[in-house]
C-alpha cells in the first residue's frame, strides 16, 4: 500500500458512497488510476462495504462489554453461540482471567437483564461473568487506518 491506497482508503472511510471523479478530485489522482487501485484494494483489503447506524435513532441505549470465564473445553462452543444472539456485535476471545469479551447493545436495563440471564448465562460452558455498562462513548469507530512507517 501506498499513499493513494492511503488516500483512497481514508476518502471510503468518510463516506463509502463517494463517487469516484469525486474521490479522484479530492486525492488529486486520475478516475482511472483510482478505478484500478479501488478494483485491488476491493480484492485485497476490503472485506466489505457497511453502514454505521445511529444507535440513539434505533433505540439501543444501552451498550455493555461483558467479560466472560468460560469451561476449558466449551470454551468454543460458548464463543459460537455468543456470536448467534442478535444483541452481540462483537466477540473476542482474550487473554487473562476472563477469556471472551462481547459488546451487546439493549434498549433498556430490563432488557439487559432478560439478555444476560435467560440468554448467556444459560449458554452450556459459561461460568461466570461480569458486566460494564457504557456511560460514555469517548471514541467508537471501524478498525482504524494508521500510518505505517
Amino acid at each position: 500500500m501506498d499513499d493513494v491506497d492511503t488516500a483512497i482508503l481514508r476518502s471510503l472511510i468518510k463516506n463509502s458512497r463517494i463517487s469516484l471523479s469525486q474521490m479522484s478530485k479530492e486525492i488529486d489522482v486520475p478516475d482511472a488510476t483510482i478505478s484500478n487501485r479501488l478494483k485491488k484494494l476491493e480484492n485485497e483489503v476490503i472485506k466489505r462495504y457497511t453502514v454505521i447506524l445511529d444507535w440513539q435513532k434505533i433505540g439501543l441505549d444501552i451498550t455493555t462489554i461483558i467479560i466472560i470465564q468460560t469451561e476449558s473445553e466449551l470454551h468454543e462452543f460458548v464463543k459460537e453461540e455468543l456470536s448467534k444472539l442478535d444483541e452481540v456485535s462483537e466477540v473476542y476471545s482474550v487473554s487473562g482471567e476472563y477469556d471472551i469479551l462481547i459488546k451487546v447493545w439493549v434498549s433498556n436495563i430490563k432488557e439487559l437483564n432478560k439478555l444476560m440471564n435467560s440468554k448467556i448465562r444459560s449458554i452450556d460452558g459459561v461460568e461466570d461473568l461480569t458486566e460494564m455498562i457504557v456511560m460514555e462513548r469517548v471514541k467508537e469507530e471501524m478498525v482504524p487506518l494508521i500510518p505505517r512507517k
